[in-house]
């Protein structure tokens, strides 16, 4: 199993991120951690950060239904400069959603690794791991 340096959590929803954090920290598969409430705030680290890839991280868990910027619109912008950052960044549609359109429209997103459904299991956490 690889150890991730750093995993990115953009869920506007604290408990949801309080879980995540704790699942991933019990499978021991991440050195570092960083929560973000607003993808905006999550686009504008990435494109500071994007030529440092110590500070890029290797997985973005990203939930869709978020206020103000949601992760259909986070995807959006990302593809307008994701192939300028200094590393690839594995990219997991983490939502409660079950609507199969959902996961056919997350499909279009090349860069997008999987789709997963809340709440994470131990072993989607430990599959986070092994890409």
């Amino acid at each position: 199993m690889n150890r991730l340096n750093l995993i990115f959590i953009v869920d506007d929803d604290p408990i949801h991120q309080q879980i995540a954090k704790i699942m991933i920290d019990r499978q021991g598969i991440s050195k570092a951690m960083k929560t973000f409430s607003d993808a905006r705030e999550a686009l504008n680290y990435l494109r500071d950060n994007g030529q440092n890839s110590d500070e890029l991280p290797d997985v973005i868990l990203l939930d869709l239904n978020m206020p103000v910027m949601d992760g259909w619109d986070f995807l959006e912008e990302y593809t307008g400069f994701y192939n300028s950052l200094s590393r690839d960044i594995s990219i997991y549609v983490l939502t409660s959603s079950i609507d199969e359109n959902d996961r056919e429209r997350v499909n279009a997103y090349s860069f997008v690794k999987g789709y997963l459904t809340k709440p994470l299991s131990r072993d989607i956490i430990l599959q986070l791991a092994q890409n």
